[in-house]
């Protein structure tokens, strides 16, 4: 079984688990992912276990707060990516750790039963996280199949059980959802190979890396890389005689002590894997770029005195068990400001490892940013390619990067508040108030700008978009649009369609299509998607059912662009 992928929208980006989800902001991005990642898991005879069910959405408290959610965000939102993942056959997901609609989500059976397997037809089996079940009968009765890890109150269900004549039925429900899920993936099979306890690939502490894995991380941290600024052309570094100042501790760390869990690379929680084939940024550019005049570090601005270019490495850090404080980047304006005092005629470019949204105020003081994701340990070659230009950085924002001064929530949406006097406790009541006001579509509806959308993301080349076309036909649309690279550099382009109609209010749009196309400096290409009705659907809550925008004979608006 493998503990994973964590879906959920983000919906409060501070949240400590932020670097984990594979959604962002938007359900209809988490669904396209989700997908084919479910597919090649389940090939190998590995049970896909999606996380974490639902409204899962701030560590603070994470294990005695509320949540207030209303039943259009809950469908529209929040349920979309557990759906497409179950689609694609996901054999278990996980029950959170929070409490739903004022009861613990794994023996809650408004959420384990109606939501789960009534709306979404799920069919597999349902394990707690770890820790999360507190009551057996309850969890029993109320659609847990597995308490994890050690069964400590499920193992007493035998107690009661011949008191109540619910728990028989319920337990042989249990036993059929965890034995189908092991056969539909084939583990009676033998499709997860078996040599006596062990898997065929090694025990537990065997190292099972290899040099192809090491390209695949590597190429991951290349293709998600984004590209918020570049005056100038200041990337890629035309590096032959080039004086490079490494600039920032970070740039010679894979470990920071002030971090509880994690590293300098990676966030910190269950979702860490610690390695000892860490790469640094420093070791990246000194081992690939060969033709430089110097490559100086210091902790300080002090390497760029003479530099041509100084590279100013930093980090925020994220990790499960509490949330952010806030948005900024550490240090990163600080040795923008001090390495612009000390050598004002060189370029600055930052790195920056982040957990999730950040706020940019340091950006106007620097030539080029590149923004990467909780990279991991292949940052150092990674690095190096981003930065000479033999990788293209073609990642687009999967969260909108607010201002300074946004005002996105009160108090009792994020994190909560407690009722009476006392507004903070371990008791914290979440409303979910802005409904699916959530990431851009807050921005959208509000008209608050943010400081970067989601979807941005730059390019060292340019691309233009033409000759946008939209067929209508027997309920579905083809759109269409030529991409040309009229840059001077090979590039990735990622087009995005959105769709809005009247009964989508108060949001304004919704992402419904993206497409990655590469293109050679010169070249174009068609792009093509595909709608039908559930692209303009909504959830009518007076009538518990999807509606769609043509059977109310409302106007459909289609949007094509490079970012929300």
């Amino acid at each position: 079984v493998m503990l994973g992928p964590d879906v959920e929208v983000t919906r409060a980006t501070l949240t400590g688990r932020s670097f984990e989800t594979i959604s962002g902001e938007d359900p209809f991005l988490g669904s396209q992912l989700v997908q084919p990642f479910v597919i090649a898991v389940q090939q190998k005879g590995v049970i896909s276990t999606v996380k974490h069910w639902l409204d899962n959405n701030q560590e603070i408290y994470r294990q005695t707060m509320n949540v207030e959610v209303g039943d259009r965000a809950q469908h529209e939102i929040y349920m979309p990516v557990f759906k497409a993942a179950f689609d694609a056959g996901a054999a278990a997901v996980m029950c959170s750790y929070n409490k739903v609609y004022g009861e613990h989500t794994c023996q809650n059976s408004r959420l384990l039963k109606d939501l789960l397997r009534r709306d979404l037809g799920f069919q597999g089996f349902v394990m707690s996280d770890w820790g999360a079940t507190h009551n057996a009968t309850a969890s029993v009765l109320g659609g847990l199949d597995v308490e994890m890890p050690t069964g400590k109150h499920v193992k007493d269900i035998s107690a009661v059980f011949w008191t109540n004549d619910k728990l028989e039925p319920a337990v042989d429900e249990m036993a059929t959802h965890v034995l189908s899920s092991m056969h539909y993936v084939g583990q009676f099979d033998g499709r997860f190979p078996i040599e006596g306890m062990l898997p065929k690939y090694g025990a537990i502490d065997s190292d099972a890396t290899s040099d192809a894995h090491r390209l695949v991380a590597r190429t991951v941290i290349e293709d998600s890389a984004v590209l918020l600024k570049n005056s100038n052309d200041a990337l890629p570094l035309q590096t032959k005689g080039l004086k490079i100042a490494m600039v920032g501790h970070f740039c010679n760390e894979t470990e920071d002590k002030k971090y509880k869990q994690g590293s300098v690379w990676s966030g910190g929680g269950s979702g860490y894997v610690f390695t000892n084939k860490g790469t640094t940024p420093l070791q990246g550019v000194k081992a690939h770029i060969k033709d430089a005049d110097s490559i100086e570090f210091s902790k300080d601005a002090s390497a760029a005195a003479s530099a041509d270019v100084a590279v100013i490495c930093v980090a925020a850090h994220g990790e499960e068990g509490w949330d952010r404080a806030n948005f900024s980047l550490p240090e990163a304006a600080d040795l923008a400001a001090s390495v612009r005092k000390t050598n004002s005629r060189a370029k600055i470019v930052v790195l920056a490892a982040v957990p999730g949204a950040v706020t940019t105020e340091w950006l106007d003081g620097v030539d080029a940013a590149l923004l990467m994701f909780m990279p991991g340990e292949q940052v150092g070659p990674a690095v190096a390619r981003l930065l000479t230009g033999k990788a293209q950085p073609s990642g687009r924002l999967p969260i909108s990067l607010p201002k300074q001064d946004e005002k996105r929530f009160t108090t009792k949406q994020y994190p909560g508040e407690c009722p009476g006097k006392q507004k903070w406790c371990e008791h914290l009541i979440a409303n979910f108030s802005e409904d699916v006001l959530v990431g851009y579509r807050w921005n959208d509806a509000k008209g608050v700008p943010s400081a970067f959308p989601f979807g941005f993301g730059l390019a060292y080349t340019e691309f233009e978009l033409k000759d946008f076309d939209v067929q209508c036909s027997d309920g579905s649309m083809k759109v269409s649009v030529q991409v040309a690279n009229v840059g001077s550099h090979t590039g990735s382009a990622v087009p995005q369609v959105y769709v809005g109609f009247p009964s989508l209010k108060p949001a304004l749009r919704q992402l419904r299509g993206f497409s990655k196309v590469r293109l050679e400096k010169g070249k174009e290409t068609a792009v093509h998607f595909e709608l039908g009705e559930e692209d303009w659907s909504y959830f009518d809550v007076d009538h518990q059912r999807w509606v769609s925008a043509a059977e109310k004979g409302e106007k459909v608006t289609v949007s094509i662009g490079t970012s929300s």
